[in-house]
């Protein structure tokens, strides 16, 4: 292992965890048997309430945040029961365990570490560290009274590009109305990580912010989860931590602690709220085509580099806060789904806009071969397309939940003209290239005319002469107005990164569209 870098090493971990799960592959083996148990599950032995959170900021000057949010939680803590379903601390996942005590999980998680809404002077100059999703795979052994679970995070976005890995020791109590479950856990984070939330940048120092990079650290946390039920429909629940941050972050000009506190608390009713289960396996009666036509209140942004031709990097462009193009649009976007059978779909997607701006440059840029002077008057057109064609599989689909899987192709065309008038100088960077994903698609139905679904789609690459990723997600309530017709709200989120050496990008684009959908659909 010899000069292996610490992301290696996270990968080689990651990797490790994964044949370990799929070793275990024979006690599954029967698919019947696994299918059967995902379709028994149901869903209203889960309660619904709100959660309030509190937590301290490691950054200079940055206050305490505090949130609420809903929840989705069960009156019995996840270290006592086999459930598939995984709700534990921030993660939410599945799992599998076996009758010997193992535990297999892939779970995710919204990491949201960062300055939050601090107007800190000691900060003023210092990028956001922003929110991102982070998944991966975690092995446990809960045969003994002291339980033992290690897990690694990957980013699915595109923030960080780090590994967190993190090992749990737990000692779970339980009584008739209520539990408690101790924990000391350790988490190792990849230089990467910690770099990204934690270093400063040469373009960041100042005389009293010098330059900094964190490297790889562990830190070390104390934490407990409790709950009471106060009857058998209503739950008081909680947790309390405190981690202990490495010097390599402690030691940082823009952190303040060597500490950081958090706190839960969270009040839930279990009110039965999904269709009730007493049903002959039927699945709620839907159109065969569905047409579905939403205006995406679209949040863009978008970098590009383009290499000279002698391979020499090019300046990384920021195309809406260099070069002044709009972030914010509003976009139609078009979906249809058909099914087949009781438990197939395909599925085709598009959404697309253009923008245009022209902005005198502050600084001197290079895009590809041309060098655009500061002062040079610079126009820019952007144009994007977003086409996906997809296969889903339902593993289970009745009168409360649908669960699926799915793969297909998505085409991303993306294309960059930039013009100076004055001087004559053009230069154009494009990509229109297949990328295939997997992804999970899912809903559960609240009544009989109120959906609640998500999908979420995933690429990775690091192959050849291209490396990126691609990550697409969406989440949708639908009301039904009748047989054919539905109305809805959701949130869409897209990214895409790539470097490739190919022709017409011979550099760098990174991508991301997000923002809140309105839509109508029609179906028969």
């Amino acid at each position: 292992m010899t000069g292996m870098s610490t992301m290696q090493v996270g990968r080689l971990f990651t990797r490790l965890q994964l044949i370990l799960m799929c070793s275990f592959a024979p006690g599954w083996a029967v698919a019947g048997s696994l299918l059967d148990y995902l379709r028994d599950y149901d869903l209203n032995d889960y309660a619904f309430g709100i959660a309030l959170s509190s937590g301290q900021n490691p950054y200079v000057g940055a206050d305490s945040s505090t949130f609420a949010y809903p929840i989705l939680t069960s009156f019995r803590d996840s270290t006592f029961t086999d459930d598939w379903l995984l709700l534990r601390d921030s993660d939410v996942g599945v799992r599998w365990v076996s009758a010997a005590g193992w535990e297999l999980s892939g779970v995710a998680r919204v990491q949201t570490l960062g300055f939050a809404d601090s107007d800190s002077d000691q900060l003023l100059g210092v990028a956001d560290r922003k929110w991102t999703v982070e998944a991966g795979p975690g092995i446990g052994f809960r045969a003994w009274p002291v339980h033992f679970y290690f897990k690694t995070y990957a980013e699915i976005g595109s923030r960080h590009d780090g590994l967190i890995s993190q090992f749990d020791v737990s000692l779970p109590m339980e009584w008739s109305r209520g539990y408690f479950v101790p924990s000391i856990e350790a988490s190792y984070l990849n230089d990467d990580y910690t770099d990204y939330y934690y270093a400063v940048t040469a373009a960041e120092a100042t005389l009293l912010r010098p330059e900094y990079r964190a490297g790889a650290a562990t830190n070390l946390a104390l934490k407990a989860r409790w709950g009471y039920a106060i009857n058998q429909k209503w739950l008081l629940a909680g947790s309390v931590g405190f981690e202990q941050l490495d010097s390599a972050i402690a030691n940082s000009p823009i952190v303040a602690r060597d500490g950081v506190w958090s706190a839960g608390l969270s009040l839930a009713y279990n009110a039965d709220v999904f269709q009730p289960r007493e049903y002959d396996y039927s699945a709620p009666k839907v159109p065969k085509f569905t047409l579905k036509l939403g205006a995406f209140q679209d949040s863009a942004s978008s970098k590009v580099r383009k290499d000279a031709s002698n391979g020499e990097p090019g300046f990384e462009v920021d195309i809406e806060d260099i070069l002044g193009a709009a972030d914010e649009s509003t976009v139609l976007q078009l979906d249809a789904i058909v099914r087949f059978g009781d438990y197939h779909r395909l599925e085709f997607g598009y959404f697309g806009f253009g923008r245009n701006s022209t902005k005198t440059l502050e600084n001197d840029i290079t895009i590809g071969d041309e060098l655009f002077a500061a002062g040079t008057r610079l126009n820019t057109q952007v144009d994007t397309n977003i086409y996906h064609l997809g296969y889903g599989y339902s593993l289970m689909r009745d009168m409360q939940k649908e669960l699926g899987i799915m793969a297909g192709i998505h085409f991303a065309d993306f294309e960059a003209n930039f013009l100076a008038e004055t001087t004559g100088q053009t230069e154009r960077s494009s990509l229109g290239t297949p990328l295939p994903f997997i992804g999970v698609q899912g809903a559960v139905f609240l009544s009989e005319r109120t959906t609640l679904s998500a999908k979420i789609q995933i690429f990775r690459t690091d192959f050849d002469r291209y490396e990126g990723s691609l990550n697409y997600a969406t989440l949708d309530l639908q009301y039904r107005l009748g047989d054919s017709a539905s109305v809805g709200l959701g949130y869409n989120f897209y990214g895409l990164k790539l470097t490739s050496k190919e022709s017409g990008v011979n550099g760098s684009l990174q991508v991301r569209h997000s923002g809140p959908v309105a839509f109508f659909t029609i179906g028969y």
